[in-house]
């Protein structure tokens, strides 16, 4: 049994408060440790604005202000049971990598080139001073690989393709050989659609046409994840390091087919609706960051889908198989450290409840804890 506490910082083995944030937390193997990769914003001083959006008024200053400068780490962590965390380092190097902002690593497993896969969100300044609102709508993705998945990343690719430009948060998911990107752009108004990778994970595919917009505008922060033969993805609406939080509205499909066919539904469901009598607060003050899994017991026989974005279980001898996984959501705590760092800002996870009696099975709404066990 393992208990997850929200109430307090993350500590890593040297006693240091951990400074990973937008990331994601994979485990690769079963029985093998937990990767967690996420931003390190450093020790810079969160403050308020007088304009929206208020939680960021980096935003309009030039680049290098409290969330919005170009020494952000990608840093690495791994850890045996997900309380005991030990820092690895920075995977993506500042003089291995071209000079900008970087927000929301993903990594996902190609196992034809078995290579892990990096993919970052990246702003460059394409102008002297220039404040990050105004170069929003160049924003790509970088994208690195690793032989081992504590990097160091290597880039492969600093503007990989995808349709919309000016590209926003994203999330990433591979079944079997394939792998998709969910994201939103500056160019088509913050909405989210779906687009399959190439073979090599390195670009978005020119022959395969995405998905038509899944979300209303101004939505971001998507998370793909697959669990028993669906295909789920979250979003919120755009929410620029808010302290009140982000919604997480629940869409679903049957696993996509050769040609990239997508059959969304919304299953009606809200996770993180706002609180009665409030205007934008929500039942949790967080923004969507992923879902991973927490497999109990031992091996599993292997599935087509790397479950929660990221496992690729192993199978030492047929049909061993446990517990189901429990999906566990993620999201950050905006504005929540109690020194206004914002390396420190606190991260709230929860088990995900599904009812697998529907068809498509839903997802319960969140609610608060303060602890649970695993």
């Amino acid at each position: 049994m393992v208990l997850i506490d929200n109430t307090l910082p993350r500590y890593d083995a040297a006693g240091m408060i951990m400074d990973v944030h937008d990331g994601q937390i994979s485990q690769w193997q079963t029985g093998g440790p937990y990767f967690y990769y996420g931003m390190g914003y450093r020790n810079c001083t969160e403050t308020k604005g007088l304009i929206p959006p208020v939680d960021c008024p980096g935003i309009y200053q030039p680049f290098g202000g409290c969330g919005f400068r170009t020494d952000h780490a990608l840093n690495v962590y791994t850890s045996p049971d997900l309380v005991q965390w030990t820092h690895v380092g920075d995977g993506l190097p500042m003089d291995k990598r071209p000079d900008g902002i970087y927000f929301r690593p993903k990594v996902v497993y190609n196992r034809q080139t078995q290579l892990y896969v990096l993919w970052i969100n990246m702003l460059t300044a394409s102008k002297p001073r220039q404040w990050p609102l105004g170069a929003y709508p160049n924003a790509t993705y970088l994208v690195a690989t690793a032989h081992d998945p504590a990097g160091p990343f290597a880039v492969v690719n600093p503007s990989a393709y995808v349709r919309a430009k000016g590209g926003g948060d994203f999330a990433l998911l591979t079944i079997g050989d394939d792998a998709y990107v969910a994201y939103d752009a500056w160019s088509n108004g913050h909405r989210i659609t779906v687009e399959q990778l190439d073979a090599d994970f390195f670009n978005a595919r020119r022959d395969t046409p995405p998905t038509a917009a899944l979300s209303p505008a101004s939505h971001e922060a998507p998370v793909l994840f697959a669990r028993h033969g669906w295909v789920y993805l979250l979003y919120g609406h755009t929410c620029c390091f808010c302290s009140g939080g982000a919604g997480a509205r629940a869409l679903v499909s049957p696993y996509p087919r050769p040609g990239n066919v997508w059959n969304w539904s919304d299953t009606g469901v809200e996770l993180n609706p706002i609180r009665p009598w409030s205007i934008s607060e929500h039942a949790i003050p967080s923004q969507n960051n992923f879902v991973f899994t927490h497999v109990p017991g031992a091996a599993v026989e292997e599935e087509d889908e790397q479950a929660g974005g990221g496992t690729r279980t192993q199978r030492p001898h047929a049909h061993a198989r446990a517990a189901d996984p429990t999906f566990v959501f993620t999201a950050d705590l905006w504005g929540s450290a109690a020194d206004r760092l914002k390396s420190h800002d606190r991260q709230f996870w929860a088990p995900l409840a599904f009812d697998d009696s529907a068809s498509p099975p839903t997802i319960a709404p969140l609610e608060w804890l303060d602890n649970f066990t695993l």
